[in-house]
């Protein structure tokens, strides 16, 4: 089973399905609900439903009937990932990585490290995730399964850069030859590369090479089912337009990744919108719609403290700050960015919180500033 299937594919389980009779169907259900996981988690989630009944009056042996039920329980733990219940994911993770037939399925293994991967990145524990998707990567080496193995590479390089993107460039380099690209590219591997590439030519200020490489990232996201990805890609589209000073194309992109991640009830995904779209409203100099937004982004984060987005929203906060001349608040703010979990390791947000510092406190120490005389206080939902 692929890690990811493209929209043929999909298309293809269903048809087969609809000429099939209920216990024939429960391998390509099974494929089909992987396959949705991330296009439609409600229906994916139902599938399996369908798939456990079916198993139950299978003659399939034990460890067979194992194996299919960790599958199921593998999308079970992507959907609660998907709505930041990041415990309850990792619970059934690591309950999968202790179940005693989970070592005949190699496959199995790879995916249950990756998305414990993804888990600890959003609980902001990145030694952990680091150390998670290598084993991933181990896992998908031992079966030759190259697909899974370079995408979880990708993968790992795209989580790496926001830390130390010439070290992610190397390890990304070490793994791929762009100047000599492959020319059959699965669309779930190409949307990881060019996510990657965008977001390393972005770091650079190569600002148009950036949207180029996004834009296709963000086409193969949704041709591949990897809507989360592709939210995510749309809204840093719509940020390279907002430091282009072309806020129109910003909020369109921004707009966009929004549209895509209310439907699908995804909070880590709309408070990011939310977060982007009050970045470029500040930019405006639209500051009361902008908090507005960024408030409304932290009520979606309140269960991920300890994400990267939760800092962003409080670095968006502190430029506010800083913008109303309030430099107390400003103080304040960039100082509580600088320890949170989710801008540990990371340089870009440590660079923010210390330029951010040193320009509040010259403008308190300035002679005749016009800053609000009191500090201010952030009330944040935990």
């Amino acid at each position: 089973m692929d890690l990811y299937a493209t929209d043929s594919e999909v298309k293809q389980l269903e048809q087969r399905l609809a000429d099939m009779v209920a216990q024939e169907q429960l391998d390509d259900m099974l494929a089909l609900a992987w396959g949705l996981r991330q296009r439609d988690s409600r229906q994916a989630l139902g599938l399996c439903n369908q798939v456990s009944i079916l198993l139950n009056k299978s003659s399939r042996s034990e460890a067979d009937k194992a194996l299919v039920y960790l599958r199921l329980q593998l999308i079970r733990a992507e959907e609660r990932w998907l709505h930041a219940d990041l415990d309850a994911a990792a619970g059934i993770v690591q309950a999968i990585l202790r179940h005693p037939e989970v070592h005949l399925d190699a496959i199995c293994l790879s995916d249950a490290h990756r998305l414990l991967g993804f888990i600890y990145s959003d609980q902001g524990k990145h030694v952990e995730c680091d150390i998670e998707m290598a084993i991933s990567i181990d896992e998908a080496s031992k079966v030759d399964d190259v697909l899974r193995r370079q995408c979880t590479a990708a993968a790992l390089a795209r989580i790496a850069v926001l830390r130390d993107h010439k070290l992610a460039k190397s390890y990304f380099d070490r793994h791929f030859d762009v100047r000599n690209p492959p020319k059959d590219v699965h669309p779930a591997l190409g949307a990881l590369m060019n996510d990657f590439l965008g977001l390393y030519a972005g770091l650079n200020e190569e600002l148009d090479d950036s949207i180029v490489f996004l834009d296709k990232a963000y086409r193969l996201c949704l041709q591949s089912g990897q809507i989360r990805r592709g939210i995510l890609t749309a809204a840093n589209i719509g940020y390279t337009y907002s430091k282009m000073s072309n806020y129109e194309a910003a909020l369109e992109w921004q707009q966009k990744a929004l549209k895509l991640a209310k439907p699908a009830g995804w909070s880590p995904n709309i408070g990011n919108c939310l977060m982007q779209i009050g970045d470029t409203l500040r930019k405006m100099g639209s500051l009361d719609a902008a908090e507005q937004m960024l408030h409304e982004s932290l009520e979606q984060l309140a269960t991920l403290t300890n994400s990267r987005n939760y800092a962003l929203t409080i670095s968006v906060l502190a430029d506010i700050a800083l913008d109303r001349r309030d430099y107390h608040l400003a103080q304040n703010l960039f100082s509580q960015l600088a320890m949170l979990p989710g801008a540990q390791e990371q340089a870009d947000l440590q660079q923010l919180a210390i330029q951010g510092q040193a320009k509040a406190h010259a403008k308190m120490k300035s002679p005749g500033r016009d800053a609000s005389s009191g500090a201010g206080t952030l009330f944040v939902k935990r």
